[in-house]
């Protein structure tokens, strides 16, 4: 009961805010390089991460005051954005000591954007995901410069952030805006009665093409790559490829272009960057790392080449293994193979029965077996066989033992067959084999009546 009435109370909170909210329509800071050599950069930048706003911008609404701050660079001028609140500012430089911030927007505070990616693309301001109202969302939001709110720019489905207090540095997008990259997903709905709050975790990695409105899946995201995401000591430095992932022991480059990831372990590299972040807005451009302390207000850089990252040899996510055209390819293989059997044995049908030996043109046995055959054949005419003395005789091995001469006999009429059905392709066997009527315990041997004739011009 008391979430329900906190969700109507969240719910209302806008509305009742509206007209109250003092919100200033021009906000001032002092004047520093870091801002205005951002406009000088061309691109290559993405959004820069927040910091206390306190020591340094000038307004005076208390409710801008409690939101988190971050800087937009786009071509027609640096933007100021109030997290959460989809509250917009453009920089206008005016040549004094002051840089002026001029609201562009007419949005009332919507609260349900928390944690959501801002980018730039072709002309548009974007804001990507988000939680509030105890869940998370997949939307894509576009700024609509002529009558300044925020327009839901419809996709081809939600794809979520991989994280909510830090979700700019788990997505990416490129530095000519087309492509956002979101390598995971976390999808929460703590309005869940379960015991991980509805927390889901998709490892899909996922590239949203702006101009279209689509989003396409790459693969499955590597553990290693996921181990890396969620256990890094800090994330920072979106770069013109990738960003960078953080730990005490180097530094991972996630190239979200060729899929790869490198490292580098070098210690004075890492210390100078620990010491760039505390307090700090920083951003990465052509290998160098510009950081601003909006405490001190000192403006500093440290170089970060890419160069000198080291291949892993691991990848950001892989290709799922494909099942389905696996199955295609093997339904294929089947009717081409099926097909190609059939022509095999519609040809070898058709030549067997077109078959004629022309004479005198083939030979395929030998002298003793043509023996045997003019033997067989001479009985077979007159309607007798010939028994095994008079095979054994013509063989060769009347003198052997009669396991020898059983051996030859079978081996003598497997050939004679097999020769017969390899020259003229008939199945028909050549020689066939009776019991004895005398003595059944022996066979007795003649021609095939349907290969007489064909064995003739086969002997001459």
């Amino acid at each position: 009961m008391i979430r329900f009435f906190l969700y109507i109370v969240f719910l209302l909170l806008p509305a009742l805010s509206f007209g109250q909210e003092e919100i200033d329509s021009v906000i001032t800071i002092r004047r520093s390089k870091f801002f205005t050599d951002i406009q000088g950069r061309r691109g290559g930048i993405s959004c820069l991460q927040g910091v206390q706003t306190d020591f340094y911008i000038k307004y005076k609404s208390p409710f801008l005051r409690a939101l988190p701050v971050e800087y937009l660079y786009t071509p027609e001028g640096l933007v100021l954005h109030f997290g959460r609140s989809g509250k917009l500012y453009r920089m206008e430089d005016r040549g004094d000591s002051l840089l002026y911030f001029v609201r562009m927007d007419r949005t009332v505070n919507y609260n349900y954007n928390i944690g959501s990616y801002l980018f730039y693309s072709q002309g548009n301001i974007f804001e990507l995901g988000g939680y509030g109202f105890w869940k998370s969302n997949g939307l894509l939001r576009q700024f609509n410069y002529t009558d300044k709110e925020w327009d839901i720019a419809p996709t081809n489905k939600e794809v979520h952030l991989p994280l909510v207090a830090s979700a700019r540095y788990g997505v990416w997008s490129d530095t000519s805006g087309q492509f956002v990259y979101v390598p995971y997903q976390i999808m929460i709905n703590d309005g869940l009665l379960a015991a991980d709050n509805g927390i889901v975790i998709n490892p899909i990695s996922c590239r949203l093409n702006v101009k279209k409105r689509e989003w396409e899946e790459l693969g499955v995201l590597t553990d290693e790559a996921l181990s890396l995401f969620k256990s890094a000591n800090w994330s920072c430095f979106p770069s013109e490829r990738g960003f960078f992932l953080g730990f005490t022991k180097g530094i991972y480059y996630m190239d979200f272009l060729s899929n790869r990831i490198s490292f580098s372990s070098d210690p004075g590299q890492i210390h100078s960057l620990l010491r760039l972040l505390s307090n700090t807005h920083n951003y990465y451009h052509s290998g160098w790392v510009y950081s601003f302390n909006s405490a001190t207000y000192k403006y500093d850089s440290i170089q970060l080449d890419t160069k000198r990252f080291v291949s892993t040899g691991n990848a950001i996510w892989r290709k799922p293994f494909p099942h389905d055209v696996l199955a295609v390819m093997a339904l294929v293989g089947l009717v081409l193979g099926g097909l190609i059997y059939y022509r095999y044995r519609k040809g070898k049908k058709v030549a067997t029965q077109s078959f004629s030996v022309p004479v005198g043109s083939v030979h395929p046995f030998t002298e003793t077996e043509q023996s045997l055959l003019l033997l067989l054949l001479s009985r077979s005419e007159k309607g007798l066989t010939a028994n095994i003395t008079d095979i054994n005789y013509v063989l060769g091995v009347k003198d052997k033992s009669p396991g020898m001469q059983k051996k030859v006999r079978s081996d003598v009429m497997n050939n004679l067959n097999e020769k017969y059905a390899f020259v003229t392709h008939q199945k028909e066997p050549l020689v066939q084999s009776i019991r004895s009527e005398s003595d059944k315990r022996y066979f007795e041997y003649l021609i095939n009546a349907a290969c007489r004739e064909t064995l003739k011009q086969l002997l001459k």
